[in-house]
């Protein structure tokens, strides 16, 4: 070969090669390994309704509580292979090798119709606890599955769990017809509250009256819902189809927002809430039971969409209707507060050029899914799965067309669907329990090219309240700059309950393509206190323990 054809022959690979890792760059993929991790066979026969992952054991890796609805004839259940009965709620530990062995023998395998979870330390002991929500129908139903009510089960520190619902006082009669379990300390005292949301509908069957407990230690929580400013009685109260908990207004003050009724609730910060008006959807989609026809809007989560310090909004839907309702997913982008301290919201769905899916989409997450350093949305909506955001167009965050889950095989129907980093390594996988029979539920493993720097910031306090940081702010900066809001990078709020009927770990992800080591800042809720570390380098699982 002369020296002209080896210049020309090096100039076409290095092209080759430059283009290659620029056409890969930002596609965001997904493997299925639901048979590797050894899922199919236990979650044969399933109704999936609600999913969470925590890790119980304390083995580094987090484990998979899955919850059903085993109220349906026994036929439906007899599906690819399974025999035809109903299956129980169920828990799955991680072995940390990418497999998970199903927990046979526990009071969390329930029979009812599960449609809220969420691990969180509800005793401050260092382990984490499991709450249930199941949606309980009227007392003189037939079936026993109807009448599963709310559980709380105690972590023993071993990874098993006790069931401690009656003496916590979360058992509300029947109906009551839960959805999500939100875990939040609203008052500041260290120890996680909950909203236990119930649905309005069907007009014959829900109660539309969620219940804010407040946790007053050892596992024993008050219904505190009116003294806080809430509306609250038999169909008389707050309903919803999920939302979030987060500090909206910036205050570090944990907000309340819930999908269906599209009520957002400002925190006051002595205990109280404040409604704020906001007309974020056409009316029909708000209204309760069958007369909002299947217009439901339906999950939602808070996240920093523009990198601008404030948290934007995204709602999910569960419309039965898909031919007529165009607008199905909404955006809105947080433009500061107003003179009462109550957040500007605004509608900015079109301008980001958000592709609407064609499939219901009600669990809505927002993370950084190639680790490019901007939050991403996640949609469970199977044929529209992921929405990349590729920053910013005059302030206005726009989206890729969105990345489909790439499935083989089944309907990918998820009424819910957690990310979490089941392998630890540093990629946001996706379980999504199936909602047909037919379909298998699906372990989506992220393998996105060139997502390989992050840094996921876990708080493992010693001692003191709230030790896992729920509801805490995470700011990151360039190295040396710890505070200078110019040099900011990125924020997080660390939630578990958000979107609908899916829970997820106390950890805050940020992609970090940019920079090998940083400065964290760590607000904890309520006036809290304040944790800074500097020098941090990327690529690791960050544990703040002091």
């Amino acid at each position: 070969m002369n020296m002209y054809r080896y210049f020309a022959f090096m100039i076409a690979i290095c092209s080759f090669i430059f283009m290659t890792a620029f056409s890969v760059k930002g596609q965001i993929r997904f493997e299925d390994v639901t048979q590797d991790a050894g899922l199919i066979e236990p979650l044969r026969g399933i109704k999936g309704h609600s999913a969470s992952w925590g890790d119980v054991t304390g083995n580094g890796y987090p484990d998979l509580f899955v919850g059903t609805f085993s109220d349906r004839p026994d036929s439906i259940y007899a599906a690819r292979g399974h025999t035809a009965k109903a299956e129980p709620d169920k828990l799955f530990l991680n072995r940390g090798d990418g497999t998970f062995e199903e927990v046979l023998e526990s009071p969390v395998r329930q029979y009812g119709r599960c449609s809220g979870s969420a691990f969180a330390d509800f005793d401050n002991d260092g382990d984490l606890d499991l709450v249930v929500s199941h949606n309980a129908r009227l007392p003189n139903s037939s079936k026993t599955q109807h009448k599963t009510g709310n559980f709380l089960f105690e972590n023993n520190g071993h990874g098993e769990f006790i069931d401690v619902t009656e003496k916590a006082g979360l058992n509300f009669g029947l109906p009551f017809t839960g959805r999500n379990t939100f875990v939040f300390d609203y008052n500041g005292d260290g120890l996680l509250d909950l909203f236990m949301q119930e649905d309005w509908v069907l007009d014959s069957i829900s109660g539309g009256n969620s219940r804010l407990m407040e946790n007053r230690g050892h596992l024993v929580f008050k219904d505190v819902s009116a003294e806080a400013g809430f509306p609250n009685g038999f169909r008389k109260g707050l309903y919803g189809l999920g939302g979030f908990v987060g500090d909206m207004n910036g205050d570090l003050w944990p907000d309340v927002f819930f999908s269906h009724s599209c009520r957002m609730f400002i925190n006051n910060k002595n205990g109280t809430f404040r409604e704020r008006n906001y007309q974020m959807v056409p009316r029909k989609y708000q209204l309760p039971g069958t007369r909002a026809e299947g217009y439901w809007t339906c999950g939602a989560d808070l996240g920093d969409l523009d990198n601008d310090g404030d948290m934007d909004i995204v709602v999910g839907h569960h419309f039965l209707d898909l031919d007529t309702v165009k607008q199905k997913i909404f955006v809105f982008l947080n433009e500061g507060n107003d003179a009462d301290g109550n957040p500007i919201l605004r509608d900015i769905t079109t301008e980001s050029q958000l592709e609407q899916p064609s499939r219901r989409a009600p669990n809505i997450q927002l993370q950084d899914m190639d680790n490019d350093g901007k939050v991403d949305i996640l949609a469970t909506a199977g044929n529209s799965f992921v929405y990349r955001n590729t920053g910013a167009s005059d302030g206005i965050p726009q989206f890729d067309k969105p990345i489909e889950s790439g499935i083989e095989e089944g309907n990918g129907y998820w009424a819910c669907g957690p990310l979490g980093d089941f392998d630890r390594d540093g990629r946001l996988d996706f379980f999504g329990p199936e909602w047909l029979t037919s379909a298998p539920s699906i372990l989506l493993r992220n393998k996105t090219p060139g997502a390989n720097h992050y840094l996921a910031v876990k708080l493992e306090l010693e001692e003191g309240p709230n030790r896992n940081g729920v509801d805490a702010r995470v700011d990151i900066y360039t190295q040396g700059n710890l505070g200078n809001e110019v040099e900011r990078i990125a924020s997080r709020i660390i939630t578990v309950s958000n979107g609908y009927a899916s829970g997820y770990e106390a950890i805050a992800y940020f992609g970090l393509p940019d920079h090998k080591k940083v400065d964290i800042r760590v607000s904890m809720p309520c006036g809290g206190q304040i944790y800074n570390a500097t020098a941090v380098q990327r690529n690791q699982r960050y544990i703040l323990r002091k």
